[in-house]
């Protein structure tokens, strides 16, 4: 039994785009608790076209976002810092890795999910928050295990797009999210400000079409204590 879950990610919508059947999975259960720590405000990314809001106003826009999709998806927790899109390389490394830490301690997760070491897309700030989950993990003493969300090379051909993928075999967990398809794409409405982004990566899902939404995801197991 899985009683405690802790996802770390760098922008809003990274949940949802990477594991958000994963979580509606858990959520389901009904004796899970979980958690989603989001490093930044997403501030930097485009307004959409049309904008749904001005330049200034993303960071609170993006927030919002989030809690509307994490609330959907049935995140219980949600902790958003301000560590500021695109910068998370130019932040204390420390200060990132003992924040991560303290929420660690305080909460023991039995799981706990964030990007691989490529970041799937290859976006700094996820090869940051990366970098800062696994050594905040290696710094605690409770039991749990960690895991990186990858992408099989036997279904790369299957996205249409470029991400980084990882052999078969290295693949630990596989989750069947076929059921999930309605939430994740009700969740990734909620993003709306980056609009072009979902249609980007799941053409025809704003439009109601699940077809391009996947039915599985997929983990590696690189920590267990």
């Amino acid at each position: 039994m899985v009683s405690k879950i802790m996802y770390i990610f760098a922008h809003p919508d990274d949940e949802t785009f990477t594991c958000g059947g994963t979580i509606a999975h858990f959520a389901g259960t009904g004796f899970t608790r979980q958690i989603l720590y989001c490093a930044t405000h997403g501030e930097a990314s485009k307004t959409g076209n049309p904008p749904v809001c001005a330049p200034h106003e993303l960071g609170n826009t993006r927030r919002e976002e989030l809690q509307r999709a994490a609330r959907i998806l049935g995140i219980d927790q949600l902790i958003i810092r301000d560590y500021g899109d695109g910068r998370l390389d130019h932040q204390p490394f420390l200060v990132l890795v003992q924040d991560i830490q303290h929420v660690l301690v305080r909460e023991n997760p039995d799981l706990i999910i964030t990007f691989p070491p490529s970041g799937i897309s290859g976006h700094k700030d996820h090869k940051v928050i990366q970098q800062a989950t696994l050594e905040a993990v290696r710094k605690t003493s409770f039991p749990t295990k960690l895991y990186y969300i990858v992408i099989p090379e036997s279904i790369v051909h299957f996205l249409g797009r470029s991400v980084s993928a990882v052999p078969d075999r290295s693949v630990s967990l596989k989750i069947d999210v076929t059921p999930y398809r309605g939430k994740i794409a009700d969740a990734l409405k909620q993003h709306r400000s980056q609009h072009l982004s979902v249609e980007k990566v799941f053409p025809g899902v704003l439009q109601g079409k699940l077809d391009r939404l996947r039915t599985h995801e997929y983990y590696q197991l690189v920590l267990e204590r």
